[in-house]
């Protein structure tokens, strides 16, 4: 049977939980914000440097093979 006092301690329970996530996330943007300006710019190149890079393939005439356009290429007939 549920008696005050248990919904008590489950609500009591249920708002101690809620108020450490609130303030351990408030702890982790404190710290983000803290930060140097630079470190967050070198973070951001470098996730931009492992873009994907398409490049325009060309058809040999001779082989049919597909290559690069620019590369260099050797026909093996």
């Amino acid at each position: 049977m549920l008696s005050f006092s248990k919904i008590l301690f489950t609500a009591l329970i249920v708002v101690v939980v809620w108020q450490g996530f609130k303030l351990f996330n408030r702890a982790k943007q404190v710290s983000a914000q803290e930060q140097p300006k630079q470190t967050r710019h070198a973070k951001q190149a470098k996730s931009q440097k492992h873009e994907a890079v398409a490049h325009d393939l060309v058809k040999c005439p001779k082989c049919g093979v597909y290559h690069a356009d620019g590369s260099a290429h050797v026909c093996d007939r």
